[in-house]
Parts: C-alpha cells; structure tokens; sequence
C-alpha cells in the first residue's frame, strides 16, 4: 500500500484536506503534514495537489 508525504512547494491551498477521507492532513506552518499512522494509501491527497506537492512515500526496507 502506498502512502504520501509534502515534498516541498505546498502553498496551503488546503484541497488536500478535504480530499482526505480519513482526517490524515494537517496544515501547518511548514505547510501541510501527512500522518502516515492514519493515512490509508488512497492516493486522493497526490492526485488532487495543485502545487503537486503530494509524493509517494518511500519505505525503507
């Protein structure tokens, strides 16, 4: 499954919020913050990113 992360270049448009379906975002100073305890993976958050800012995490193996 996987799971996202804010790379850099969020300009706190906040549609990643209201795409989320679990509450997973959260806008920030930095910029918006992806929980990844409570994300689920769906992908709405990247695909949905105007700044395109949304990118697959990387898991460490």
């Amino acid at each position: 499954m996987a799971k996202y992360e804010v790379a850099q270049g969020c300009t706190w448009c906040g549609t990643c919020l209201y795409e989320c379906p679990v509450g997973a975002i959260t806008l920030e100073p930095g910029g918006a913050r992806i929980n990844p305890d409570i994300c689920i993976g769906c992908g709405r958050c990247m695909r949905n990113c105007a700044s395109e800012a949304i990118v697959e995490r990387r898991e460490d193996k």
